[in-house]
Parts: C-alpha cells; sequence; structure tokens
C-alpha cells in the first residue's frame, strides 16, 4: 500500500473550479472563526455546513467517511480524557481523584468537534484542489518560486520512496528474510532494507537533478507557466461572500 499524499478528488463542480488563492482566503477564515467562535453551537453548525458543502460540490461519502476515520482515535481520547480536566460544574461521577462534571463534558464535546471542524476545513481545499494549482497558488501569493518547487516534489516522491521501500522488503521476504524478534532486532534486521532505500533513493535524486539542470532550472530568468492563475467575476465574488460569512459567524459566535 503506498501512501496517499494527494487528497484530491476530481469532479467538476464550482468549488473545484475556484481560485485556489479563493479557497486558501476561505480556509483561514475558517481556521479563524473556529478558535475565536468557541461556542458548540458555532462548532456544530460549521461542522454540518462544511459537510454539506462538501457534498453539494460531489465529493462522495466514503471521502468524507475515510477523514472520519482517520480522526476517530483523537476524538476518542479527547472525548475520554477531557471531561476530567475540567473539575468545575455539577458533579456526575467521582472516581477516587478523578471527578467527572457536566462543564467537562460539554469541554470535551467542543473541543472534540473544534478538531473536526479543522479537519473537514482543511479537507475542504484538499479535496478540490490539486496539488499543481495549490502550489501555484501559494506562489502566487508570495512565496518564493524554489520553495513551491520543493514542496511540490516533496509531494511527488514521497510516495514514490514509500513504494521504493515496499518492493525492496517484498524483494528480501522473497530471498526468505524475516524480520523476528524485539523491536531492536527487528530495527537491525531492517537495516539491509533501509541501506537498499538509500541507495535508490540518492539514484532517484540525481535522476531528478540532472532533468531539472536540462530544463534550465539553475538559470536566474523569470519563471513562466502553461496555465496562470486568473482571478475571474465569480471569484471574486464568492471571496466577498466568503468575508461577509465570517463577520456573519464571528459576531453570531461573540
Amino acid at each position: 500500500m503506498s501512501v496517499a499524499l494527494d487528497f484530491y478528488v476530481q469532479r467538476d463542480s464550482w468549488l473545484h473550479r475556484l481560485d485556489p488563492r479563493v479557497k486558501l482566503w476561505g480556509m483561514l477564515l475558517g481556521l479563524i472563526t473556529v478558535f475565536v467562535a468557541p461556542h458548540l453551537e458555532v462548532q456544530i453548525a460549521l461542522l454540518i455546513g462544511l459537510h454539506a458543502l462538501l457534498l453539494c460540490n460531489h465529493v462522495p461519502w466514503a471521502v468524507l467517511g475515510r477523514l472520519w476515520r482517520q480522526m476517530a482515535l483523537l476524538i476518542v481520547l479527547i472525548l475520554v480524557l477531557q471531561p476530567f480536566f475540567a473539575p468545575s460544574g455539577t458533579l456526575l461521577v467521582a472516581l477516587g481523584p478523578l471527578r467527572l462534571t457536566s462543564s467537562g463534558l460539554l469541554e470535551a464535546a467542543r473541543l472534540a468537534t473544534r478538531a473536526m471542524v479543522i479537519a473537514f476545513t482543511v479537507g475542504a481545499l484538499l479535496f478540490t484542489t490539486d496539488q499543481r494549482a495549490l502550489v501555484q497558488a501559494c506562489v502566487r501569493l508570495g512565496l518564493p518560486y524554489t520553495w513551491g518547487l520543493t514542496f511540490s516534489l516533496t509531494l511527488r516522491f514521497l510516495p514514490a520512496i514509500q513504494q521504493l521501500f515496499v518492493t525492496v522488503r517484498e524483494a528480501q521476504v522473497a530471498r526468505g528474510w524475516v524480520a523476528e524478534g524485539n523491536l531492536f532486532r527487528r530495527l537491525r534486521e531492517y537495516l539491509p532494507v533501509l541501506v537498499a532505500v538509500i541507495i535508490g533513493t540518492l539514484r532517484m535524486s540525481d535522476r531528478l537533478t540532472l532533468a531539472l539542470a536540462a530544463r534550465g532550472m539553475a538559470g536566474s530568468t523569470p519563471r513562466t507557466v502553461w496555465r496562470d492563475l486568473r482571478m475571474r467575476p465569480a471569484d471574486w465574488g464568492a471571496c466577498f461572500g466568503i468575508t461577509l460569512a465570517f463577520g456573519v459567524l464571528l459576531l453570531w459566535g461573540i
């Protein structure tokens, strides 16, 4: 199984066609709203609204459910541990020094909902924006081109390195290699695999360096793009609408 660093769900919807800079602005305002408006009702409304937004833009339930499953452990830990760290409020259960109160349960629900809102706010950007457009938007917003290229290459080659590790490990297993024993012995057994992966990664980076040099990446001339980002009237309208909604939610949360 390879690492999936690309969460983009290819669909034809207005949110997918929206300029990625507008979506970055919306994500930033959404994250600010999560922390500035602490009321549980606001958090629940944001979570429901994010689900409705993604579903209306043809992001399938399976993708949303996968994000819920990935966040499940964190949510369970918050719901189990957090109630005992807010001793104020009506006492419900006392287990020695641990005191479960109504305020603790409310705080746990608030923090768990906030974590899910943060996850789906970032997910709304990643599910509807491909990596190329996201990196290009960051560059247009002032990120140095070399940094954007590094970020793009990282997203591209980390799964390739992980797949190289799987290939080397499976080749060793086919030759009778088995990692057994305690943790330290297993780590020693994995040394030949790691050496092979490091050598393969160095060869991959060498080929990448030659490919970039052949394309003139070492030069200082201004970079050009095939499909540049341009703000359309719909993008400006969406930006205004997101800012207006942020103000309304902020006033409601306060």
